[in-house]
């Protein structure tokens, strides 16, 4: 069976982590995705960690995580030669997803009222900071300005210290998912017969519906005017992250439905006939919540993480090992559902990289393509242009490609 966007053609002249994970999503469900990399290549193959620490344009593990299933050709388009070359390339795809700075594309002539002139169904996805209006459009952002001016870190951390960032890029990833999601929605209406659009999405705004707790927040505050902040941490009483013997859980037991079976596992049965039992856990008075939460961390180390998340979830309790990433390889389920898939790289060698995440009863998940190396499709792309021989090598020659 067809995977779900086999045919879409998806032109990526993205770098770094949104534009390419969109483009990685995109690739994953069926779609045809060319990378145009810059001669020198994406900034992610400069990004380690790297194959035995040593840096290599072709070893890092954030490019190759990140460009699995797509070609790569390159292209230099500073040259006025390479941005007729991508006019050409761009007039047989069907989406284009790009993060130059805003107006980039219009200034070089190849903006969006150029790409739709003679294809009024194609799809530009243009990602900024800021995006491409507004006052802050010129601000440059990275991933710690952009969790702090439109994402989550405010909310995060302790009273005591100052925010904190979450980790990785996040905010970065959370936008390519959301351009991913745009572009299919926009091609959805172009099968249906309408045109295409132009997709302005800033990294900055997608964090007001962010995963984490920002559009809570954001609603909360529209209706009674408090901004949230940050709490002290361990202060409900066997509610919330807790060191275990092996490691750490997350475990909502105090005041649950379920707290008096959570005090029979840990061997404080004697709690359930103290006056404050049944109470909401916040009215918990500081002696009983002491005793709660002694015997709770007693409990704890002596009890491995996950065993002690079988036990609390086998009674109704909510509850959840914080895993590493060396638990996340070695984890039954996970194993279990098919997740990680062996890929072969000629210069990586061997690894495991996380598949697809979505499961459909219909479409198998075929197996992935590594990540390309770069210009590795440069004759196969431009010679279905006509540059074959000496036309090719004289794109070389003068930096075109």
């Amino acid at each position: 069976m067809a995977e779900l966007l086999e045919g879409i053609r998806v032109l990526e002249v993205a770098q770094g982590v949104a534009g390419p994970h969109a483009g990685k999503l995109l690739a994953e469900y069926g779609a045809d995705v060319l990378k145009v990399e810059p001669l020198e290549g994406d900034e992610s193959r400069a990004a380690g960690p790297f194959k035995d620490d040593v840096p290599h344009p072709e070893t890092s593990a954030l490019f190759l995580n990140l460009n699995r299933n797509k070609r790569s050709a390159t292209l230099n388009l500073d040259a006025a030669e390479g941005r007729g070359i991508f006019l050409r390339l761009a007039a047989a795809a069907d989406v284009v997803i790009e993060n130059f700075r805003p107006g980039q594309l219009a200034a070089w002539g190849i903006g969006y009222d150029v790409l739709s002139r003679d294809r009024p169904d194609i799809v530009l996805a243009s990602i900024t900071p800021f995006g491409q209006t507004g006052p802050w459009r010129d601000y440059r952002g990275s991933e710690i300005t952009l969790q702090a001016i439109g994402g989550p870190l405010h909310s995060n951390g302790t009273p005591a210290r100052e925010p904190a960032k979450l980790g990785g890029s996040i905010a970065h990833y959370h936008c390519g998912a959301a351009v991913a999601f745009a572009v299919v929605l926009a091609r959805l209406r172009v099968e249906q017969g309408g045109a295409g659009d132009w997709i302005d999405q800033s990294v900055y705004e997608a964090q007001a519906g962010f995963r984490d707790r920002r559009s809570a927040g954001l609603t909360a505050a529209g209706y009674v005017g408090i901004s949230s902040h940050r709490q002290q941490p361990a202060n409900r009483a066997a509610v919330g992250v807790r060191p275990a013997v092996d490691g750490y859980v997350n475990i909502l037991g105090g005041g649950s439905r379920h707290f008096g079976e959570l005090l029979d596992l840990i061997g404080r049965p004697d709690l359930k006939d103290h006056p404050d039992f049944g109470k909401p856990v916040v009215s918990y008075s500081r002696a009983y919540a002491e005793q709660v939460e002694g015997s709770y961390l007693a409990w704890l180390f002596e009890t491995p993480k996950k065993e002690a998340v079988a036990q609390v979830q086998e009674r109704g309790i909510l509850g959840g090992a914080i895993l590493s990433v060396a638990d996340l390889l070695s984890d039954a389920h996970y194993r279990g559902r098919g997740t990680f898939e062996t890929i072969d790289h000629p210069v990586a060698g061997q690894a495991e990289y996380a598949g697809r995440q979505l499961l459909f009863s219909e479409t198998p998940r075929r197996s992935a393509r590594r990540a390309p190396l770069l210009g590795e499709h440069n004759a196969e792309v431009y010679g279905r242009l006509g540059f074959q021989g000496a036309a090719l090598a004289g794109l070389r020659e003068r930096g075109v490609i």
